[in-house]
C-alpha cells in the first residue's frame, strides 16, 4: 500500500504541473517536465496498476482543468472527467512496455531507446486525435495547447497541425525522463545511450524552434512591407450579458439597447465589419419581428456590415427547425447571408441518439437545435480606405474552433480570415475563456489566417496568423465580465499552408509509428518465447 501511495503522489504532482500552463500561459515551460513524475510512477508496475495510476492522472488533470463545468452541471463534469481520463488510461497501458525494456540488453540498447522516444509520443498523439472524433469529439486542452503563448514552438502547426506540437512536448518529456532514469545511478556503459538521447533532444529542439524563429521573422518582414492602409478594419462587441439574464424576455429590450450602443461606438471608428457574439440577438430572429426591424435600422444607421449571432428557425417551408446561426447584414440593413452551426454541442444543443438517451431531458435542460450542412463563406470589403480589399471569411460558432479538421475545411474553401463568436458566460469568472482561446491560436497558425473572437464575455480578441494576440476587449486590465468593444486592422496574406492543403498527414505518420511499435513488440515477445 505505501508503494502505491507513493506512486499516486507522483501522479498527483504530474497532474498539478500539467494543468498549470492551461490556466496560466506563462507557465508553458512546465509542460516539458510534467509527465516525468508520472513516468517514474509507472516504472515496474503491472498492467492493472498502470491502468489505475493513469486513470487517476487523467481524472485529476481534467478535474483541475475543467472545474468550471460545475457551473453548468456537476454530474456532467464528473462523467466527462472520467470519460476523458480513459484516454490517459489507455496511454498508460500502451507505454508500460517501453518504460523498462524486458532485459538488461534492451535496457541499454541505443536503437530500442531511441525507438521508444518516437513511439511513446506517437501513442499520445493518436489518442488525442481519436479524442477529437469519438462521440462527436472533445479535443479540448490538447497537450499542444499548453504552448499557446510559446510562439516559436507553435509555428510548426502550419506543417503538422496542432498534433505536431503535442508530439514535440511529449518527446521532450520522454527524453528527459530517460536521461534522469539513466543518470541515477550513473554507469559508464550508459554514456553512449545518454549521448544518443541528448543528440535526439537537441535535434528536435533545434528543428522546431529554428523553424519557428524563421517563420516569425518571415511574418515580421511581411508586416513591415505591407501598406499601412492594407488592412480590413473589424470591430468586436462584448455585451457581457449574465447567463441568468440572457433569455429573460422582460429585459430583452435592455439587452438589445446595449448592443445598439456598442454598435454605434464601433461604427464611429470606421469599421468595415462589426461582429456581435453568439446568440447575442435576444430571441429567435424570425419570432421577434419588432426587434428584427430595429436591428435592420441599427445596421443602416451604422452604415457598415454587421455580423449577428442569433437563434433562427431556418426555412419554415421545410418544417420547424432551430439553428444556432450567424447572420450577415449589409449596410442597407438587408440580410446578405447566414451560416447555421454545423458541429453542435452534445447534451447541450442536442441529445445524441435521441430515442436512446432522450430521457436525459427529464433531468437537464437541453436544446433542440439542428445542425447546419453548408460550409458557408461570407464576403466583406473595405469601405473607408483607398485600397479596395475584398475578403472571404468563415464563422465558427461556440466551440467549433476547437476542431482542426472542421476549420481546415473552411480555409481550404477559401476563407481569408476566421470569426469565432461564442458565449463563455456559462463558466463564471474562471480561466475557461482563455482555455477556449488556446484553440483559436492554433487554428490561426495552422492555416495562417487571422482569427477574430467576439464573445459575450471574455476573451474577445484579435489573433494574428502567427498566433499573436494583437488586441483585446478589456477594462482596467480585466477581460472577463466587462462590457466593451475593440477594433483592429487585419492584414491578410492569401496563401494556403501545407496543413491547409494536405491536412493531418503528420497524424498518418504517427499512426504508422504506432504500427511499427506494435510490430516491434510482437517480434520481441516472439523472441522471448524462443
Amino acid at each position: 500500500m505505501p508503494r502505491f501511495l507513493t506512486k499516486t503522489t507522483l501522479v498527483l504532482v504530474s497532474a498539478a504541473l500539467l494543468v498549470l500552463p492551461f490556466h496560466f500561459g506563462v507557465w508553458w515551460p512546465v509542460a516539458y517536465v510534467a509527465f516525468i513524475p508520472y513516468f517514474f510512477a509507472l516504472s515496474g508496475v503491472t498492467p492493472g496498476e498502470s491502468f489505475k495510476l493513469s486513470t487517476i492522472f487523467g481524472v485529476l488533470f481534467f478535474g483541475l482543468l475543467g472545474y468550471w463545468l460545475t457551473f453548468v452541471s456537476v454530474l456532467g463534469f464528473v462523467l466527462l472527467s472520467f470519460y476523458l481520463a480513459l484516454y490517459f488510461s489507455v496511454f498508460g497501458v500502451l507505454i508500460r512496455r517501453f518504460l523498462n525494456p524486458a532485459n538488461s540488453f534492451d535496457h541499454l540498447d541505443v536503437k530500442k531507446n531511441v525507438q521508444a522516444a518516437l513511439f511513446v509520443p506517437a501513442f499520445w498523439v493518436v489518442l488525442e486525435y481519436l479524442r477529437g472524433w469519438i462521440l462527436s469529439g472533445a479535443p479540448w486542452a490538447l497537450l499542444a495547447h499548453s504552448q499557446w503563448t510559446n510562439l516559436p514552438v507553435i509555428q510548426i502547426a502550419d506543417l503538422t497541425g496542432v498534433y505536431g506540437v503535442s508530439y514535440f512536448v511529449m518527446v521532450v518529456n520522454w527524453i528527459l525522463f530517460k536521461a534522469l532514469q539513466f543518470l541515477f545511478p550513473w554507469e559508464k556503459s550508459q554514456k553512449k545511450l545518454l549521448t544518443a538521447l541528448c543528440v535526439l533532444l537537441a535535434t528536435a529542439c533545434l528543428g522546431v524552434v529554428g523553424y519557428g524563429l524563421l517563420s516569425l521573422r518571415t511574418w515580421d518582414r511581411f508586416y513591415r512591407g505591407a501598406s499601412p492602409k492594407a488592412g480590413l478594419r473589424v470591430s468586436v462587441i462584448q455585451g457581457n450579458i449574465p447567463q441568468d439574464q440572457k433569455w429573460n424576455a422582460k429585459i430583452k429590450g435592455i439587452i438589445f439597447e446595449k448592443y445598439r450602443r456598442l454598435t454605434f461606438m464601433s461604427a464611429i471608428e470606421r469599421s468595415d465589419l462589426i461582429v456581435w457574439p453568439e446568440t447575442s440577438f435576444p430571441g429567435f430572429l424570425e419570432d421577434e419581428s419588432v426587434l428584427s426591424a430595429e436591428l435592420r435600422r441599427v445596421v443602416r444607421q451604422s452604415r457598415t456590415e454587421v455580423l449577428v449571432g442569433a437563434p433562427t428557425l431556418g426555412n419554415l417551408e421545410e418544417g420547424l427547425r432551430f439553428y444556432n446561426s450567424a447572420v450577415l447584414y449589409g449596410p442597407d440593413g438587408e440580410e446578405k447571408k447566414r451560416y447555421d452551426k454545423i458541429h453542435l454541442v452534445p447534451f447541450g444543443e442536442f441529445v445524441p441518439f435521441e430515442p436512446l438517451f432522450g430521457m436525459i431531458r427529464s433531468f437537464v435542460s437541453i436544446g433542440h437545435f439542428s445542425a447546419g450542412k453548408t460550409f458557408t463563406l461570407f464576403t466583406t470589403e473595405t469601405r473607408y480606405q483607398k485600397n479596395n480589399i475584398r475578403a472571404r471569411f468563415a464563422v465558427l460558432i461556440c466551440y467549433e474552433d476547437i476542431f482542426p479538421g472542421l476549420v481546415r475545411r473552411f480555409c481550404l474553401n477559401g476563407a481569408d480570415f476566421l470569426v469565432n463568436m461564442t458565449n463563455d458566460a456559462w463558466f463564471g469568472d474562471t480561466t475557461a475563456p482563455y482555455q477556449h482561446a488556446q484553440a483559436s491560436v492554433f487554428r490561426a497558425v495552422e492555416n495562417r489566417v487571422p482569427v477574430v473572437r467576439a464573445t459575450n464575455t471574455g476573451f474577445s480578441c484579435f489573433i494574428s496568423a502567427e498566433g499573436r494576440i494583437l488586441a483585446r476587449v478589456e477594462d482596467n486590465g480585466k477581460e472577463i465580465f466587462v462590457t466593451g468593444h475593440k477594433s483592429s486592422d487585419l492584414i491578410l496574406r492569401k496563401t494556403k499552408t501545407f496543413y491547409t492543403q494536405f491536412g493531418d498527414v503528420f497524424v498518418l505518420a504517427v499512426f504508422f509509428l504506432c504500427f511499427l511499435a506494435f510490430r516491434e513488440k510482437s517480434h520481441h515477445d516472439a523472441y522471448v518465447r524462443l
